[in-house]
This record gives C-alpha cells, structure tokens and sequence, in this order.
C-alpha cells in the first residue's frame, strides 16, 4: 500500500491499529483532530459490533499464572490488552487481573471470580451473576466502556 504523504501513512497504520486492538495505540505521532477521528470511529466501532454469544470454553486470555506473574505479563503488554484470567488462589474459581493508566499512573487491580453450579459470580461491590468466563470478560469490557480489552497472546504489533 502507498500512500501520498507520512502523516496518511500513519493515520491508516493509526486507524487498522486502532480499530484490531480495540484501543488506540500510544505511539502514534498525529495531530489532535486526528486523534479525535480516531477516537470516534473506535467508539462507532464498539457499539456497532454485536457482542460475541458466549462460549462454554476457555478464554484466549486465560494464563495459567499467579498474581505476580499476572502483573509482570500486564505490564510488559504492548497494547495487546490490558486484562486477564488466571487460576484463583481461593479454590475454585479464578481471578481477573486487570491494568489501567490513570493520570500517568498504572493501576494494578485483581478481582475475585467465584465458581458456583450454575456459573460464575463476580465479587465487586453488589456480586454480578454470569453464565460463562466469556461473560465475566464482557461484563469487565463493558463496565470500563471498552478501555479494558482482554490480553490475547502476543503477536507482531508492527504493520
């Protein structure tokens, strides 16, 4: 693909980014208006796109990982995600390690993922009932309005 000038170039790398991550990346080097067109195509996307059904297996973003290795793999993530499912250390069920930037600081949160017969019960403040793990990811995707987005195994990031 040739384009006629570098800042086309970036806007296109900036919009496929954008639009297969989910978020917009960091390291994009546009103007503002640019970056607002970004934003709201992204958010056009999101609610356009019907959610998945859910499905009875395992999530891609399942890591057989404990906590400090959870944070680790957050940390070193380069806009692949920003949240994760892990074997719980409380029986059972598992755990939702998440990673947010609040102001130039990141935010390491982990939340408790219960398993009962008939699903799955998330423990936040009032405890949310799901049927499946591809539940719990879309009940945590949906409460940050799309700024968590499941860590899916690495893959080439440069286009």
């Amino acid at each position: 693909l040739q384009t006629e000038s570098w800042e086309t170039q970036e806007m296109w790398r900036g919009f496929i980014l954008t639009m297969t991550k989910r978020r917009l990346p960091r390291d994009l080097a546009l103007l503002p208006g640019h970056i607002f067109q970004l934003l709201e195509a992204l958010r056009e996307e999101q609610r356009d796109t019907p959610v998945s059904p859910a499905t009875r297996g395992v999530p891609s973003c399942f890591f057989q990982v404990t906590r400090a290795e959870a944070e680790r793999l957050l940390e070193q993530s380069t806009g692949g995600g920003n949240l994760l499912l892990r074997p719980g250390g409380h029986g059972p069920g598992v755990s939702v390690s998440t990673r947010q930037e609040l102001r130039g600081t990141a935010l390491l949160r982990h939340y408790r993922v219960k398993r009962e017969a008939q699903g799955y019960v998330i423990d936040v403040e009032t405890p949310h009932r799901c049927s499946s793990l591809a539940e719990v990811l879309q009940f945590f995707v949906q409460r940050s309005r799309g700024s968590l987005q499941p860590l899916e195994p690495e893959y080439s990031s440069h286009l």
